[in-house]
């Protein structure tokens, strides 16, 4: 009971810093995405994505966490659907995510390296409100969305000739999937 009791005053503390923030930055000219958010624009938003992963998530550990080649088998994913924004190395270089507000993240920053692999997980399967990370349930089975978790653990270690064996598919070449599931059906990471 304690817990939701912090949790609803935690969600009440941040829902009026952002209006505080929201206000203040209209006032002074609007929402522009053009700048870096601010030292509290960072604070609510990294609590509030660290609010919105449930506990039981945080725990769940990837099956590859042992396979040092289970990232290659993710890298025509992580070109196809995460690139555009994260970069083929995942470092955020790229035109629509430097353009985006918040940045998108370089994946290989500590601060998304010390996410549990469960974290990594849910954000990638559910997405971050407010943000634009999509979520790709619908597109990605848990086993591919393990293997893309593989593949955020090796960004601070990719090398050159990684990147360039990632971006290198023969052109016309698509990694296509069916979708996972139909409105209203129970996801396999759902089921316990």
């Amino acid at each position: 009971m304690r817990f939701v009791r912090d949790a609803l005053i935690t969600v009440a503390v941040i829902v009026a810093l952002v209006w505080v923030v929201a206000y203040t930055k209209v006032r002074a000219g609007g929402l522009s995405a053009e700048s870096q958010p601010g030292r509290m624009e960072r604070f609510i938003a990294t609590n509030l994505v660290r609010l919105s992963i449930p506990a039981d998530a945080k725990r769940l550990d990837s099956p590859f966490r042992t396979d040092p080649l289970a990232w290659r088998s993710a890298a025509d994913h992580f070109e196809d659907h995460c690139a555009a924004c994260h970069g083929d190395d995942g470092r955020g270089g790229t035109a629509m995510g430097q353009a985006m507000y918040p940045r998108v993240p370089d994946l290989g920053q500590t601060a998304v390296q010390r996410l549990s692999d469960g974290e990594l997980f849910y954000v990638i399967q559910n997405g971050v409100r407010w943000t634009g990370m999509p979520a790709w349930r619908g597109e990605h089975s848990a086993e591919e969305t393990w293997r893309l978790v593989a593949f955020v653990r090796r960004v601070p270690t990719l090398t050159h000739e990684d990147v360039e064996t990632i971006s290198r598919k023969p052109s016309g070449e698509r990694h296509e999937h069916e979708p996972q599931h139909q409105q209203g059906e129970q996801h396999p990471s759902d089921r316990r």
